[in-house]
């Protein structure tokens, strides 16, 4: 279980490192940008500009669906970084996952909860991992695209799910 969340995180932040990186290449030809503490803040930043860059329209829109695929999965980054997991076995023998954290929205909090069975966190891995892998691609067109040769910028790449894994 500690494993596969680790494995989670590791995309997750490995994501966020690729975001923080092409935000602060784009800030080199537009110093005004802003470059915000926190990661949700940065990837907002850059959803916004990203559109703007000189780019094909197949580039455009192949950089649009990466970070809205991105979007769909980085709501439950919160669930990894601040969540707590608790393993259950069910009826039938399977281990299932469940995530709690406590969201504070406009100053209330809102305990939050996904549960899980092993199949569908392994899918979700794979499915993590296979968005990271289409969003750093475009990421680094556009770092292309926008006139960098810079080596610090490629994001490393982290070690593809295990299909036989299990996340317990």
């Amino acid at each position: 279980m500690d494993a596969w969340r680790g494995r989670c995180l590791n995309i997750f932040a490995r994501a966020e490192k690729a975001i923080t990186e092409t935000l602060a290449l784009l800030r080199e030809t537009d110093p005004t940008l802003p470059f915000e503490p926190l990661a949700g803040q940065r990837f907002n930043t850059l959803d916004k500009i990203a559109l703007r860059c000189p780019a094909t329209g197949a580039q455009q829109k192949g950089l649009q669906d990466a970070l809205i695929a991105w979007r769909e999965l980085d709501v439950l980054r919160p669930f990894f970084s601040h969540g707590i997991v608790t393993e259950m076995i069910g009826r039938t023998g399977q281990w299932h996952i469940q995530l709690d954290f406590i969201a504070v929205k406009k100053g209330q909090c809102q305990p939050q909860r996904l549960n899980w069975s092993n199949a569908e966190a392994l899918e979700f891995e794979e499915r993590l991992y296979g968005t990271f892998k289409r969003l750093t691609n475009q990421l680094g067109l556009l770092r292309k695209r926008s006139g960098s040769n810079q080596n610090s910028l490629v994001a490393t790449e982290p070690k593809k799910p295990d299909p036989g894994s299990s996340p317990g």
